[in-house]
């Protein structure tokens, strides 16, 4: 989930949300939630006040309990922060505060293929504006699924689910793949 959400939106996110801390983060707005974790925008604040705008997916509380659906949480965690690739989301930082793991990803400014989808004003792109999405994120998909071990062992990630809302448009045309919380590898 991380970006699909305007700058325009987010005034009213923080007045509802409220900012709180979360580290050397500020949680500003709740993006959505899904069954291991709730994903926030967040400002990851820098030295000499240069903060970034990045998104946080939480591990839910009670998932420290349950072993198996923590090791997913960390199974991704690990997976993604692996992946360097132009059309994938980034990964900045795999952490725990405060007994809760996390996930620091990129914050992408645009929207998911989804909406982009269901908009009237955007359904009639060009099609070279469809085929170049689709072909970057064909390109992000190679590289996971092509990634190998250190030791050239081929890792064998497959996504498994890749769909509209798993894929971010930026406003300046960079498509990004996002959320390998079911991939194997």
């Amino acid at each position: 989930m991380p970006g699909a959400i305007d700058e325009a939106d987010l005034a009213p996110l923080l007045a509802s949300d409220g900012v709180r801390g979360f580290g050397r983060y500020q949680l500003l707005a709740k993006l959505g939630s899904g069954g291991q974790a709730d994903v926030y925008l967040a400002a990851a604040l820098g030295t000499l006040g240069v903060d970034k705008l990045v998104v946080i997916k939480q591990a839910k509380p009670g998932l420290a309990a349950d072993d198996a659906q923590l090791g997913l949480f960390l199974d991704e965690a690990r997976l993604t922060l692996r992946l360097n690739h132009p059309n994938i989301v980034h990964t900045y930082e795999v952490g725990q505060e405060d007994g809760v793991h996390f996930i620091a990803m990129e914050y992408v400014e645009g929207r998911s293929l989804e909406d982009l989808l269901r908009d009237p004003c955007t359904r009639g792109f060009a099609t070279a504006i469809w085929l170049r999405v689709i072909a970057d994120a064909l390109s992000g998909l190679a590289h996971a699924h092509g990634l190998r071990d250190y030791d050239g062992t081929p890792l064998g990630i497959v996504h498994r689910d890749i769909s509209p809302h798993n894929i971010l448009v930026s406003y300046d045309g960079v498509t990004k793949i996002l959320d390998f919380g079911i991939a194997k590898a």
